[in-house]
């Protein structure tokens, strides 16, 4: 029990000081902005204060993290599925670092954003994920990005999991397959029996999960914070990589939904994180539900671009347009 309770302290100090950090080099290394919504001189914006029960949530996520983190450290220590991935230095190669990261983040994007978007059905908006959204102009880092329903925070746990299994058995199950079948079309005969395997792990380096983690911890202290950073891969699914003036595209737009679908599949900007995003996700509820990639509300069409703050009259428009309404 003392082991655990000194366990759980270490951790909760160091998500501290990590949040502390994050802001320390936005600040100081990276001299970013804040958001124009936060800017001097903008209209003021709401901030909600933490009530009874978000310090509950945030406690009870806190010891999620923990069972999380020690379960996480364990799989890693003892070589992760079928105990094939590697401590080693001396192989790290392109497939199991830079191109298992993208994975990770491309995987755990492919399912926290539509279970993201189910949270936000009406029936079930008000019994989980209405708590995270009383704060329409994140600012706390951390703790507004914890402060949500354990129910949620499960969610995106094991959103996170799903994300270190997919970069460690995806490219490796792949290739054994494609050599099956390479093996079938040659000799006309298939590996059968008890002693055939479906899967095939080690397609991503330990150090490279740990990596995963600490980028996937500080984004997602950005994205609840008031600075505005954003970067983005612009060769990936951009319009530039074809052509604005391809034939191709100018076609699609003559077609229908599957047309507009697949335009959106071939132009958008699919990997292109901003603090901007999550903002207006929390503006306005129903768009923006990718965390880092945005290549699902490309292709749902509920991306939004940042909006900055109303100006004074269009402020007193929106109210008059109330009042009418009324």
């Amino acid at each position: 029990m003392q082991l655990w309770l000194f366990g759980f302290i270490i951790i909760r100090l160091g998500v501290i000081f990590y949040d502390h950090l994050v802001v320390l080099l936005i600040e100081k290394c990276f001299k970013s902005k804040v958001l124009p919504t936060r800017e001097p001189g903008a209209p003021p914006v709401r901030y909600v204060s933490l009530d009874t029960r978000s310090f509950v949530f945030l406690f009870l996520n806190a010891c999620n993290e923990y069972q999380f983190v020690m379960r996480l450290t364990y799989y890693l220590w003892q070589g992760g599925h079928h105990q094939s991935m590697t401590w080693k230095l001396t192989e790290m190669t392109l497939w199991n670092t830079i191109i298992a990261l993208g994975i990770m983040f491309a995987s755990m994007d492919m399912l926290y954003a539509p279970l993201h978007h189910l949270m936000h059905l009406p029936t079930l908006y008000p019994l989980i994920h209405k708590h995270h959204h009383r704060q329409h102009y994140p600012t706390r880092g951390y703790l507004d990005a914890g402060n949500e329903h354990p129910i949620e925070h499960m969610v995106g746990v094991l959103c996170t999991w799903f994300a270190v299994c997919s970069s460690e058995v995806l490219l490796p199950t792949c290739g054994m397959w494609l050599e099956r079948l390479k093996e079938y079309a040659m000799s006309g005969t298939w590996e059968s029996g008890d002693t055939m395997t479906w899967t095939q792990g080690g397609g991503v380096h330990a150090l490279t999960v740990m990596v995963f983690f600490q980028l996937h911890a500080a984004l997602a202290c950005l994205n609840h914070s008031p600075y505005n950073v954003k970067f983005s891969l612009p060769f990936i699914g951009s319009a530039s990589l074809f052509g604005a003036e391809n034939k191709v595209l100018q076609r699609l737009d003559d077609m229908t939904f599957v047309g507009k679908l697949l335009k959106r599949i071939i132009t958008g900007q699919w990997f292109n994180y901003s603090v901007g995003h999550h903002e207006m996700h929390h503006r306005k509820f129903n768009y923006n539900y990718g965390q880092y990639c945005m290549f699902y509300d490309r292709w749902m069409g509920t991306f939004l671009a940042y909006e900055g703050p109303m100006s004074t009259a269009e402020l007193e428009a929106r109210k008059k347009n109330k009042l009418k309404e009324k």
